[in-house]
């Protein structure tokens, strides 16, 4: 290639370049639309899912003190309604209230019961649980409320496959 023209060609892509830098106005403007419609779809999701891990901690404490019931029925053959006797704990970041009583005079029935009088603001559901004992054998329900809510009625049974307030967990 002659000389003279390689210098036309480099120097017309180096004006080139100099033309085209940065981003116009509009194509920043559509970038910053897209961002907030996205983060608009997933804000609602993100709170949502902060309220389940909230969750947990019921979850836990309702299930542990399920087994632990049972636990403490196998050894005695009744239940205790004072969670003391149960040598458990578990944090209370989001519980303010964990109630179990016995609901038959026979022992052979305890309700445990976790409460967020905070639910609203913590964006956590309900959970309540139930464990029975007959013929040898331990059936367990926890019950979730749909919504959020600070307390749930227990199951009707230890096997229940339905909850009045909400739907049953396993």
């Amino acid at each position: 290639m002659k000389p003279e023209v390689t210098l036309k060609y480099l120097a017309y892509l180096r004006n080139k370049k100099a033309n085209n830098e940065g981003f116009t106005l509009i194509e920043l403007l559509v970038v910053v639309i897209i961002i907030g419609v996205l983060a608009a779809v997933a804000l609602p999701n993100l709170l949502s899912q902060v309220g389940k891990a909230r969750e947990t901690e019921i979850k836990n404490a309702t299930g542990t003190t399920l087994r632990s019931l049972q636990s403490y029925h196998f050894e005695r053959q009744n239940f205790t309604s004072d969670l003391g006797n149960l040598g458990i704990s578990f944090q209370t970041r989001y519980i303010t209230n964990v109630t179990g009583m016995i609901v038959s005079a026979t022992s052979a029935l305890a309700e445990v019961t976790p409460e967020n009088t905070n639910a609203t603001n913590d964006g956590t559901r309900a959970y309540a649980g139930r464990i029975d004992y007959g013929s040898g054998t331990y059936a367990q329900a926890v019950c979730q409320s749909d919504v959020v809510a600070s307390s749930i009625g227990a199951p009707a049974s230890g096997d229940a496959t339905t909850c009045t307030d909400g739907v049953i967990i396993r």
